[in-house]
């Protein structure tokens, strides 16, 4: 990729933008994103780009970081990150799994574990996909999804773009002469309540319709089709449609606060048999194959050499290594307790932390040793409640205890006070095949060990940089394993100790001060 060359201007005139979609998580992605923007902060202007408002104070309590000299930045969820980012020297992308071009001048882009959008696809549908995609962007003509259309939604088949009340398609008609858009809009209403739309030709009102709620499957794969006829006019024609709008979080309780209008699945011109297949079948007509998002970005960057290596191994591209930096933690008097800190949601929603496989290795532990604690430590959003409830039944009767949304004194005590500490996300999966569900690094285990936590932690992903066989705590492949490696731990006072201490020794590679430095050098190369 080719840029234009940029002057250096003095450190404190450099405007920085840091964007993370999902800063109320105050995960560790949102860990390692905000230690990026405490550290550029000293020494450039640094915004925190969010889709909601932002408790800087709360944020940075959770997350133990001086966020005092960053500002938030509150954007609509529709605005393009591209478009947001304009003006900023450098934009840092540290959003899960997002796909938004880079505007800035330069632009790093992190890379937690890289994905593949047709991975939930059949090898036919991906065949058919490549075949059929160029002449579905022949059949959609010159239409352009201009303002207030959100990120796509797959669902199979269809690629759902919501509006957030008023979505504006651009269409280009050769002027004084007439074509009929037709939008195909899904039935796909969670609230279920029937939507009525209203549609602007440049800013004049044109003609409304009403979106009705799927009354069963095949309404459901098969979208309302609305015909539009168009004049066209030089520089293009602006079709607007205004709608009320609802946040799913608020019908369901699945964490989604978005604001949400009208599903459109596929807007152009011609009604051929191709038009007609490509209005249920949207992804045939999607974006080109490729990675042309990534191009925009100076860098690749990955917290782990084993995200770097799939990036590699999925995308052919060269990706850096930027371990996290870890918040070193203090022993306070080792207590007879195994910590385990990570979100409660299920297998089925990503990599799980396996929190229910970690009580039920524990219930075969606990009668040996009675005197010992699990203590879990996580937020858990609305959605994976069922999930947080089914781990709580399953711990009835044993000495589990669970720190829910815990702050970071709270997690500090914690740390200080355990005597072992658990990593199981990637326990009981095909890695080989899935390899997104092992831990990507695992900043919560040098965490624990730098408190002089025993780390007992799977073979797997992340893991397997940090923690030495042995040395400075132990591994497992199974639950049996588990088990076996945490009592040969609890009957040993001796290997404990030596444990401990080498743990935290360990644990000091993973400082702030290594983190900073390589920071540092890697912006200025990017905006040399």
């Amino acid at each position: 990729m080719v840029r234009a060359t940029m002057s250096i201007r003095t450190p404190n005139e450099l405007r920085v933008a840091v964007y993370d979609r999902f800063w109320s998580v105050a995960g560790g992605g949102e860990t390692y994103a905000g230690t990026i923007a405490e550290v550029l902060s000293v020494d450039h202007r640094v915004d925190l780009i969010s889709h909601e408002p932002v408790d800087l104070a709360a944020l940075q309590e959770r997350l133990g970081l001086d966020l005092s000299r960053v500002r938030v930045v509150v954007v609509d969820d529709c605005e393009p990150i591209e478009r947001v980012s304009r003006g900023y020297d450098l934009l840092i992308n540290a959003t899960y799994r997002d796909t938004s071009p880079n505007g800035a001048r330069r632009g790093i882009s992190i890379v937690h574990f890289p994905h593949v959008p047709t991975a939930d696809l059949a090898p036919w549908q991906i065949r058919m996909m490549g075949v059929l995609a160029r002449a579905g962007r022949r059949a959609a003509g010159p239409v352009e999804f201009d303002s207030g259309f959100h990120p796509a939604d797959v669902i199979r088949w269809q690629q759902v773009r919501w509006t957030n009340g008023r979505g504006v398609l651009r269409a280009m008609v050769t002027p004084a002469t007439t074509r009929v858009l037709r939008i195909a809009v899904a039935r796909f209403l969670p609230d279920g309540t029937d939507r009525l739309v209203r549609i602007r030709i440049d800013g004049e009102d044109a003609q409304s319709f009403t979106i009705t709620a799927a009354r069963g499957r095949r309404q459901l794969l098969r979208p309302m089709i609305v015909e539009i006829p168009i004049v066209g006019r030089r520089g293009g024609v602006t079709v607007e449609l205004i709608s009320e709008t609802f946040i799913p979080d608020e019908t369901s309780g699945n964490g989604d606060r978005r604001q949400l209008g009208v599903p459109v699945v596929w807007a152009g011109f011609g009604s051929g048999p191709l038009t007609r297949l490509l209005e249920p079948v949207s992804l045939l007509a999607g974006p080109k194959r490729g990675l042309p998002w990534l191009d925009t970005y100076d860098r690749i960057v990955a917290n782990s050499g084993y995200g770097a290596s799939w990036v590699t191994r999925l995308w052919n591209r060269r990706c850096e290594v930027l371990v996290p930096a870890i918040t070193q933690r203090h022993s306070a008097g080792k207590a007879p307790i195994i910590v385990s800190v990570g979100r409660f949601f299920a297998a089925e929603r990503g990599h799980s932390k396996k929190q229910l496989e970690m009580v039920r290795a524990f219930a075969r532990l606990s009668p040996m040793h009675p005197e010992w604690e699990l203590h879990l430590v996580g937020g858990c959003a609305p959605q994976d409640e069922p999930y947080l409830n089914m781990v709580r039944r399953a711990a009835e009767g044993l000495p589990v205890v669970f720190h829910i949304a815990a702050s970071g004194e709270e997690l500090d005590e914690l740390y200080g006070r355990a005597s072992i500490y658990w990593h199981a996300t990637g326990l009981g999966e095909n890695l080989d095949e899935d390899p997104e569900r092992a831990e990507h690094f695992g900043i919560t285990t040098v965490e624990a060990m730098s408190a002089g936590a025993v780390p007992i932690v799977i073979r797997a992903g992340g893991q397997l940089e940090i923690v030495r066989e042995g040395i400075d705590g132990f591994f497992f492949a199974d639950s049996d394993g588990l088990v076996s490696r945490t009592r040969q731990v609890i009957d040993d006072p001796n290997l404990r100790e030596r444990l401990s201490a080498a743990a935290a020794e360990r644990a000091l590679i993973f400082g702030r001060e290594a983190f900073e430095r390589r920071l540092r050098a890697m912006v200025l190369d990017v905006l040399r």
